[in-house]
């Protein structure tokens, strides 16, 4: 008869589910993530969709921001009648001009149509107005011949980092607002007199500088925003797929990969919820033990392919009926298969094993070797669960397979009850699980659960204090430990260059400072190097961030006495610049918001106490400076608070996501386990010993080396089955599956359960001579263990083997090595049983010739 191919149902499926991931296409967000985005731009349909997803936070931050810098407007024109007194009417006019503009602009932005609703209205609004007033600042310092003007164009560099820190623009938008900026005050801000050439000379270095930090700060901003949402968006795709795996995997560990039907493993765990559960509502229930008629005669005679699609169909006929009676079906293993019928009243479920008979029966599968009928029939045995405390599932299973018994002995193909149990006087008292009952894939690591549940509830808190509890905070701070200890050491080499490199460039505009007291910064740059050091090697994480803002705090103070020394209006203009020190602190080394708070506040308090004007010109300048310095202050507490924020909400939700995915690894690798263990030998399963069959035959074809494969039958394992119960049926084949399995793996098989009393080794690299040994090592060892069988000749387990080997070639099946070695098994059983055979010397032939024309093709 034809071979029919040895895969179980479900195999393309599996193979599609759990294969690894393929490699992500070019635009989607893996492929991104894993490339960079340091231009910040996603491929289009990518791009599409974060700016859908940031839209509505976006807008709302704006508008919000947009309130916030009409304040600073107002408060910072506070002064225009002193700093332009000649034009200061008509820039009156033109700052409310620009105010109703910014109202009608936060209007239409709140109030457009969703329908209508752009990214980049909002973006393009704020950037507008903010450039707007730069430009009008910049015009200030050109209309007006006042030295007040030069040293209030300053402000025009507000607007800018207004837009980069406090409303967070996008990079480019702000990138063009600076530039706009930069080039209108090079180009038209000259200055009337010497003095103001030098002052607007320096203040062209300080907008330069101020505006870097700004739109690295930006950069920083957009960046991160882009990459958490990446990161979320891979997360989540990961996590799908490995929910997805899991599912696929969890549904493999409890399938038997034949039929399809609950494996022995399921089977006892639903047994035990039905029995709880009947237990604690007072409810019937009853089990259905069912056995397949002559199963032994009819694969001795239709061989194991035929056989294998005979349990199929069987299968689905047990599933369906199941689903009728509200019960479920399962394969204990072999022919022997399992119904529990929960609410089931004896009267209820003799009649449901009569309809399950019947069915079978209806399928008029043909027989030719069944005493019973012409067809494939079933006998079944039904045993229900008494509610006293001595009954135990397993005395359960053990009455319906004693009625199964009972049936087969009366004639077969029928149902049969069994009522006492002659085991209950000595069995353990069972007592219900509690209710309800919850099946997890695997045990739960309880210090990672407690540990995602801390951080969930800290994600929730919102942390407005920067600090999470601990051991939190110390898991964060330990995280962030080394990479810190590098930042900050190239921070501080880069900030002294940085500082004396401006102090050079710009010694003329306070020429009347002596050089005595420029020798304090020498002092304070060599200050710098040492706390460098310190930095360096303290081993404590808040040490460094401590002594980082000390010496950041120690060139305020001391710029800001050297200032103080001097009494030019150009040296006090320039004072402006000691805004950058505390923003380096918050931009370039990333300190805590905490850690900021100490440089900007002390430089705010240096300012104010510290310095002191002379006359009316340098009051109007000192009120400008602090006023930009106070600003500055804000944005770079605001810029601080934002950074750490986000940095630390990132750190939690990558700590929950890493959690959560170990966990859902660690249960997939747990169910995987399940999928390919027979559950009960715990050795390989039918599903591995293919999925092994195929990578070996794929590894022996590119290295034209031999595969062996031996195939295993256990002799007279159905009369031991009828004669002693299934139950002893059950460990006799772990018995037999552990030594077959030690055996073979000695010279590196593989060994795995095929069903019922079926086994099978492969042989990577094994000749038929080199299986053939292995195999009479096999029986021989099986044979020695003396394992009882009062019911067979040798009063002892023995085993028949059939054996095959060949070298793969293009266009050969991998079934042909099985059927090879199926056949001599069944040659070894005709020929009187524990024995080994190999092929018939025509197959071998027969593969000799196939191998040279491979050979010569």
């Amino acid at each position: 008869m034809n071979q029919i191919v040895r895969l179980h149902r479900d195999d393309n499926l599996r193979r599609d589910t759990v294969e690894p991931v393929r490699s992500a296409a070019p635009d989607s967000a893996e492929a991104t993530l894993a490339r960079g985005h340091l231009w910040l731009r996603f491929p289009k349909t990518l791009e599409a969709e974060f700016a859908a997803d940031t839209l509505e936070p976006r807008r709302r931050l704006l508008v919000s921001c947009a309130l916030l810098g009409c304040l600073g407007v107002v408060l910072g024109s506070g002064n225009v009648n002193d700093a332009t007194p000649e034009i200061a009417a008509l820039v009156w006019q033109l700052v409310w001009v620009w105010m109703a503009l910014a109202m009608a602009g936060l209007l239409a932005t709140w109030l457009s149509p969703t329908r209508v609703r752009q990214g980049w209205h909002a973006e393009f609004i704020t950037t507008l107005l903010g450039t707007a007033m730069s430009l009008l600042v910049i015009w200030m310092a050109t209309a007006s011949r006042a030295d007040t003007a030069i040293t209030h164009s300053a402000m025009a560099a507000i607007p800018v980092m207004y837009s980069c820190i406090a409303a967070r623009l996008r990079f480019y938008w702000s990138l063009t607002s600076a530039l706009i900026t930069f080039g209108a005050y090079v180009l038209f801000v000259k200055g009337f007199t010497p003095d103001q050439a030098q002052m607007a000379t320096g203040l062209r270095h300080l907008m330069a500088m101020s505006f870097a930090f700004g739109l690295l700060a930006n950069y920083a901003f957009e960046h991160r925003e882009r990459r958490n949402w990446l990161l979320r968006r891979v997360e989540q795709h990961q996590r799908d797929a490995l929910l997805q795996t899991s599912a696929q995997l969890q549904l493999l560990s409890i399938q038997d990969p034949l039929t399809g039907l609950n494996n022995r493993r399921q089977f006892d765990v639903t047994l035990q919820e039905a029995i709880d559960q009947a237990t604690w509502e007072q409810t019937p229930l009853a089990l259905l033990a069912i056995d397949v008629d002559f199963f032994k005669r009819y694969n001795d005679s239709h061989g194991h392919p035929a056989g294998d699609t005979c349990l199929i169909e069987i299968a689905r006929v047990l599933a369906i009926q199941a689903k009728i009676h509200g019960g479920s079906a399962a394969r204990l293993g072999g022919e022997e298969f399992a119904i529990i019928l929960p609410d089931h009243a004896p009267d209820q479920a003799q009649h449901a094993g009569e309809s399950v008979c019947n069915a079978v029966a209806a399928l008029r599968m043909p027989h030719r070797d069944s005493t019973v009928a012409d067809h494939v029939t079933i006998s079944a045995g039904l045993a229900n669960w008494q509610a006293e405390p001595r009954d135990t599932p397993q005395c359960l299973q053990d009455r319906a397979d004693r009625a199964l018994y009972r049936a087969k002995a009366e004639g077969r193909n029928k149902v049969c009850a069994e009522q006492a149990c002659n085991q209950a006087d000595n069995a353990p008292v069972h007592l219900a699980s509690p209710m309800p009952t919850e099946r997890l894939a695997g045990p739960v690591d309880d210090q990672a659960e407690a540990d995602e549940e801390r951080c969930q509830e800290t994600l929730e808190g919102h942390f407005l204090s920067l600090r999470f509890p601990e051991p939190l905070e110390s898991a964060y701070i330990e995280h962030n430990a080394e990479p810190r200890r590098k930042q900050l050491a190239l921070t501080a080499l880069l900030g002294l260059l940085i500082f004396n490199i401006s102090a050079i460039l710009n010694r003329a505009m306070f020429g009347d400072i002596q050089d005595s007291v420029l020798d304090f910064q020498v002092w304070v740059s060599a200050w710098i190097l040492l706390l460098t050091t310190f930095i360096w090697f303290t081993p404590r994480p808040l040490w460094r961030e401590a002594l980082y803002s000390l010496s950041t705090a120690t060139v305020a103070l001391v710029s800001t006495w050297v200032f103080s020394k001097s009494q030019l209006t150009s040296t006090l203009s320039y004072s402006v610049c000691l805004m950058l020190i505390p923003m380096f602190s918050g931009v370039a080394a990333r300190q805590p918001f905490w850690f900021t708070c100490v440089p900007s506040v002390i430089t705010s308090l240096a300012v104010a106490l510290m310095l002191k004007p002379v006359g009316p010109v340098q009051e109007i300048v000192y009120g400008d400076n602090l006023f930009m310095i106070v600003n500055n202050m804000v944005y770079t507490l605001i810029l601080a608070y934002t950074l750490e924020h986000g940095l630390r909400k990132e750190w939690l939700l990558a700590r929950i996501d890493g959690i959560q995915r170990d966990a859902l690894l660690a249960a997939s690798q747990r169910l995987k386990a399940l999928s390919v263990v027979d559950p009960l030998t715990g050795i390989c399963n039918r599903r591995q010993f293919e999925d092994d069959l195929d990578r070996i035959w794929g590894e022996c074809l590119d290295d034209q080396r031999p595969l062996g494969m031996l195939i295993i039958d256990v002799d007279h394992f159905k009369l031991y089955n009828d004669k002693l119960g299934h139950l002893a049926g059950d460990e006799c084949l772990k018995l037999v599956a552990a030594l077959i399995s030690k055996t073979a793996q000695a010279d590196k098989g593989i060994a795995a359960r095929l069903g019922g009393e079926e086994f099978g080794v492969l042989l990577p690299g094994g000749s038929l001579n080199e299986a053939l040994k292995l195999a009479e090592r096999i029986r021989l060892t099986i044979s020695q263990a003396c394992i009882a069988h009062d019911y067979a000749p040798s009063r002892h387990v023995t085993v028949s083997i059939g054996v095959a080997s060949l070298i793969p070639q293009d266009g050969m099946d991998r079934i042909s090595l099985f059927a090879t070695a199926d056949k001599a098994l069944y040659e070894a059983k005709r020929t009187g049983r524990n024995k080994v055979l190999g092929p018939s010397l025509s197959e071998a032939g027969h593969h000799r010739r196939v191998n040279r024309s491979a050979d010569v093709a």
